[in-house]
C-alpha cells in the first residue's frame, strides 16, 4: 500500500463548553451546564443531538483529569508512578501505586516479570485538544507518545502467565484482561496516528496491539495479530489422570481479542502485505478467516442475543469491541454488521430502561455489589451509575442525552447532574462513530412514545465456541410514567465448569440469575423530588435466584414472569416508603401519585392498586399522564369491581381485567406447585385492551424466536425489526446472510454490503486485484467496472494519470477516506 496511515479520519467536535465550564478533576462527569429533553418535549432528539459534543466534552474533561494540579501548578498527569519494589520479595508490588492520573501501570503475573502497560486514560488525553483547542496544556499528547514508547504488552483473555494444570484452575490463576486495555488503544492508533511520534505509532501497532499475549492451558501461546488458531474458542485444556477437559474462553474475551486481531491486522497489512494479516484470506483447512469469524459472531448476537446477557461489567467490554468494529473496519460488511448489532442493543436498552435505570436478569458476574440482595431475596443494587448498577447507563447518558437521573450527590453541597467518577471508558463511546438512529433515540427521550409491551426469549443454541445454553425471558411493560420489568429466570453456567460431574473451582459468578420483578416510576412522578436510584426505592415482587431445580436447595429457585401491561404479580412484595402501604396489608390498598405540573407542563404520575394475601401480591397501575380523564375515585372503585372476589392461593390460576380492558389469567406459587421452580409467577391467555401499542407484536405470547412485541420483533433468524409505532417508522436489521448484511433505515433507504457494493482502489498496487482493501483495483476503469450500481469506490492515497469517463451508465460514489488522491 502507498501509506501506512490508517484509512480513517476522525470527527472534530463542535462543543460550546470550555475548560472553565466543566469539572475536570475526575470526581465526576459534569453535566450541570448541559441541556437535556424535558417532560413531553416535542424536540427531544434534536435538543439531545445539539448537546452531544458538550456531553462529550464533559466526558473528556473528567477522564483526562487535568484539573488535578501538582506542586508546580501543572496537571498532575504522568507516564507512571515512580516504581519502588520491596526488595527480595518475588510477589512485590510497587510501593507507590498507580493512580487515576497515570497513563500506564505495572502489572505482575506469575512469571514474576513486571509488565508496563498502557491505560485507558491515554485516549481522553489524546482527545483533549480536539475538545479544548485553546488549552495551555499542549504537552499532553507528547507525554502519551513518550509513555507508549516505554511500555510493553500484557496477557489477553482469561489467563495470565503460568496457568497450565488442574490445580491452577482450582486456585483461580492470574487473569489476563489486557484485551480490555487494547480496546481503548485501538481508537488512538486509528484516530490519532498523526499526533503520535513515528516510534510511538509503530510501537503501539506492532507491540501494544499486535503483540498482546494469549496464554492458554497446555496450548501454545498466541498473539493478538495474524491468523486464528483452529481452537480459537477455548482457553486450553486440562488432563487430570489422563482425561481431557476443554476450557472454554468467555464470550467477552473472544469478541475483544478477535476485534484487536482484526483491526490490528488491517494496519499491519498496510506495512508488510503478509497474507497472515489479510483478514479475508488468512484462513486454513481447519480454521476460519478473521473476517468470517467476526461476521459469524455478529450474526449470532442478532440471532440469539448474548450468552453473557446483561452482564456486569462485560456489557461495556463487548460494546467497546462493537464500537471499534463499527468505526474502523475497512470491510463494509463488518462496519454495517457491527452498526446493526449496536442498533439492536440500543433498542434493547430503550425498552428495558426508564430514565436509563435498569433492573434486569443477568449472566456474569454474579457477585458482590452486582447481585446485592437481602436474606428475603429483595434486591439492594444501585440502579444507575454506581458500583453494581447496570453498566449501560453512562454510555446512553452520553449517546441519548436523557440526563434526568444522572445525579451526583455531594456531601454538604447541592446535588448536580453528572456521573460519579472519571469514567475513562466513556471516552470510547464519545470518540467512535456510532450514533443512535433517530427512531430509537426518540424512544429513549420522548415520554409520550414510551408505551410498549415487549418480550425477549433466549433459547439454547448448538454452535462452535458458543455458550447460548439459557432458556429464559425478559418481559417489559412500559408506559410514560413507569416501567415494569419481569425479573426473569436463572440460567446455568455460561461455560461448563464440570469435570467428571464436579464443578472445578468457585464458578457461581458465571451463573445466570433472576432478579425481582420491578416497578420503576419515571423521574419526578407525581411531582416528587425524590431521586429513585436504588432497588430499595422501587416496588419489587418475587425473589433473587441463582439456582434452577433440581439443586441441593430447590427452595431458592424462582421464575419471576408475572408481568402484563399495567400489571405485575409475585409470591412476595417489597413496598418502598413512598407508597405509604405496609407489607402484607391484607386485601386492596390504593396509592395516589397522580400527574401534576412539572417544569410547567403536566408530568408523569399514576394510580396504584395493590392486593396482598398470605405474602403473595399483585398490583395494577394506571398512567394518569395518559389518562387524565380517570379520577382516583373511579380507579379505586373500578379495580375491585372488575375483579370481584379476587383471592390469591398458591398455584391457583386467577382471572384479571385491568382498567384499560386487558384480560388475562395469572398464577403465583410459593410451594413448588409448578415444576420449574419453588417460587414463581406467570401471566397467560392475554387479551389486549384499549391501547393498540400493547397488542402490537403480541408480547403476551411466547414464541421460540428471539423477539416479539411493540418495539422489537425477529424472524427469520438474524433478522430484527425495530419499530417506533408513534412515528410510523421502523428499521430492519438483516444479517441472515453474513456476507450480505442489509439495513433498511427509517426513511426506507437500504444500505447493503457485500456483492461489490464497496470497491477499493489504489493506483500504486501491483498485486492481485479483486476489489477489497487487501487486493484493490489499480485503475479507475477497473474499479468502475467492478462496483455495483449505487455503490462506493474507496480510494487509497495514490496518483493516476488515467483519464476515463466516469458515471456513464452506472452511478456510484468515489470516496477518499483520508484524501491524497489525484486522478488525471
Amino acid at each position: 500500500m502507498s501509506t501506512t496511515k490508517p484509512y480513517y479520519r476522525r470527527r472534530r467536535p463542535r462543543n460550546s463548553l470550555g475548560e472553565s465550564d466543566l469539572r475536570a478533576d475526575g470526581s465526576y462527569v459534569d453535566f450541570s451546564r448541559i441541556r437535556f429533553p424535558g417532560f413531553a418535549s416535542a424536540n427531544g432528539v434534536a435538543l439531545a443531538n445539539d448537546e452531544l459534543d458538550n456531553r462529550g466534552a464533559a466526558v473528556i474533561a473528567a477522564s483526562a483529569g487535568l484539573g488535578v494540579i501538582d506542586e508546580t501548578g501543572q496537571p498532575r498527569l504522568r507516564s507512571g508512578s515512580p516504581i519502588v519494589w520491596d526488595s527480595g520479595d518475588d510477589d512485590a508490588m510497587p510501593k507507590d501505586p498507580f493512580t487515576d492520573y497515570d497513563l500506564s501501570e505495572v502489572k505482575r503475573y506469575a512469571e514474576r516479570k513486571a509488565h508496563h502497560l498502557l491505560l485507558s486514560k491515554c485516549l481522553p488525553v489524546m482527545a483533549y485538544q480536539d475538545y479544548f483547542p485553546d488549552t495551555p496544556h499542549t504537552f499532553i499528547r507528547s507525554l502519551v507518545s513518550t509513555t507508549i514508547s516505554t511500555t510493553s504488552t500484557g496477557y489477553c483473555g482469561s489467563l495470565g502467565f503460568d496457568a497450565d494444570g488442574t490445580f491452577d484452575l482450582i486456585d483461580e490463576p492470574d487473569e489476563g484482561n489486557y484485551d480490555m486495555n487494547q480496546q481503548r488503544l485501538i481508537p488512538i492508533a486509528y484516530g490519532y496516528f498523526e499526533e503520535l511520534t513515528p516510534h510511538a505509532r509503530e510501537h503501539l501497532i506492532a507491540t501494544s496491539l499486535g503483540g498482546g499475549r494469549i496464554h492458554r492451558f497446555n496450548r501454545p501461546e498466541l498473539r493478538t495479530s495474524g491468523r486464528l488458531p483452529n481452537d480459537w474458542a477455548r482457553a486450553g485444556y486440562i488432563s487430570p489422570l489422563g482425561a481431557h477437559k476443554n476450557i472454554g474462553e468467555t464470550e467477552n474475551h473472544i469478541l475483544m481479542m478477535l476485534t484487536t486481531r482484526y483491526l490490528t491486522n488491517q494496519l499491519l497489512f498496510q506495512r508488510d502485505h503478509d497474507e497472515a494479516h489479510d483478514n479475508r484470506r488468512n484462513d486454513g483447512e481447519d480454521f476460519p478467516s478473521t473476517l468470517s469469524l467476526v461476521l459469524d459472531l455478529l450474526k449470532r448476537i442478532l440471532r440469539g442475543d448474548f450468552s453473557e446477557y446483561n452482564a456486569k461489567t462485560y456489557q461495556a467490554e463487548t460494546r467497546w469491541a462493537l464500537l471499534n468494529l463499527c468505526s474502523y473496519s475497512y470491510d463494509h460488511e463488518v462496519r454495517l454488521a457491527a452498526r446493526m448489532v449496536l442498533d439492536y442493543l440500543s433498542a434493547k436498552v430503550a425498552v428495558s430502561s426508564n430514565d436509563l435505570r435498569r433492573l434486569l436478569p443477568f449472566r456474569r458476574r454474579n457477585e458482590g455489589a452486582n447481585s446485592a440482595h437481602g436474606g428475603d431475596g429483595f434486591m439492594k443494587v444501585s440502579l444507575i451509575a454506581e458500583e453494581g448498577a447496570d453498566p449501560m447507563s453512562g454510555y446512553f447518558a452520553v449517546q441519548a442525552g436523557n440526563l434526568r437521573s444522572t445525579v451526583v450527590k455531594q456531601p454538604g453541597q447541592p446535588s448536580v447532574h453528572g456521573i460519579p467518577g472519571a469514567q475513562n471508558d466513556l471516552a470510547l463511546e464519545v470518540l467512535t462513530d456510532y450514533r443512535l438512529p433517530p427512531s430509537i433515540h426518540d424512544l429513549l427521550v420522548n415520554d409520550g412514545h414510551r408505551r410498549f409491551f415487549q418480550r425477549l426469549h433466549r433459547t439454547p443454541r448448538d454452535e462452535v465456541g458458543g455458550a447460548r445454553n439459557a432458556d429464559n425471558m425478559e418481559i417489559h411493560a412500559s408506559s410514560p410514567s413507569y416501567l415494569i420489568t419481569a425479573g426473569g429466570g436463572p440460567a446455568g453456567y455460561a461455560i461448563d465448569p464440570r469435570f467428571a460431574g464436579i464443578v472445578i473451582g468457585d464458578q457461581d459468578k458465571q451463573l445466570g440469575v433472576a432478579v425481582t420483578t420491578s416497578f420503576i416510576p419515571t423521574t419526578r412522578f407525581g411531582a416528587s423530588d425524590e431521586l429513585i436510584d436504588r432497588a430499595t426505592q422501587v416496588i419489587q415482587l418475587g425473589t433473587f435466584s441463582a439456582l434452577m431445580p433440581p439443586t441441593d436447595d430447590d427452595e431458592a429457585s424462582a421464575l419471576n414472569y408475572g408481568v402484563a401491561p399495567d400489571f405485575a404479580c409475585g409470591h412476595q412484595i417489597f413496598l418502598p416508603s413512598w407508597t405509604g402501604v405496609a407489607r402484607n396489608t391484607p386485601g386492596w390498598s390504593f396509592v395516589n401519585r397522580g400527574s401534576v405540573s412539572v417544569e410547567g407542563v403536566r408530568g408523569p404520575g399514576f394510580f396504584l392498586a395493590i392486593y396482598q394475601q398470605d405474602w403473595m401480591a399483585c398490583l395494577e397501575v394506571l398512567d394518569t399522564w395518559l389518562h387524565p380523564e380517570v379520577t382516583f375515585e373511579q380507579f379505586r372503585n373500578g379495580v375491585p369491581a372488575r375483579n370481584p372476589g379476587l383471592q390469591l392461593f398458591s398455584g391457583q390460576t386467577v382471572p384479571y381485567t385491568t382498567t384499560n380492558g386487558t384480560k388475562f389469567n395469572f398464577v403465583v406459587w410459593r410451594n413448588s406447585e409448578r415444576a420449574e421452580s419453588h417460587y414463581g409467577a406467570s401471566v397467560f391467555s392475554l387479551t389486549y385492551g384499549s391501547d393498540p401499542a400493547d397488542a402490537f407484536g403480541d408480547a403476551g405470547s411466547t414464541p421460540n424466536h428471539l423477539l416479539n412485541g411493540t418495539i422489537l420483533n425477529s424472524g427469520p433468524a438474524a433478522v430484527v425489526t425495530v419499530n417506533n409505532p408513534y412515528l410510523g417508522q421502523h428499521i430492519k436489521l438483516d444479517l441472515s446472510d453474513l456476507w450480505k448484511p442489509r439495513r433498511t433505515a427509517e426513511d426506507g433507504t437500504v444500505e447493503s454490503a457485500g456483492s461489490r457494493e464497496e470497491i477499493w482502489a489504489d493506483f500504486d498496487w501491483a498485486g492481485p486485484r479483486e476489489g477489497d482493501v487487501c487486493r484493490p483495483y489499480a485503475t479507475v476503469a477497473g474499479a468502475q467496472a467492478a462496483v455495483a450500481g449505487g455503490g462506493t469506490v474507496r480510494m487509497i492515497p495514490s496518483v493516476s494519470a488515467e483519464r476515463v469517463p466516469m458515471g456513464i451508465g452506472k452511478k456510484f460514489r468515489m470516496v477518499a477516506p483520508i484524501g491524497g488522491v489525484t486522478i488525471g
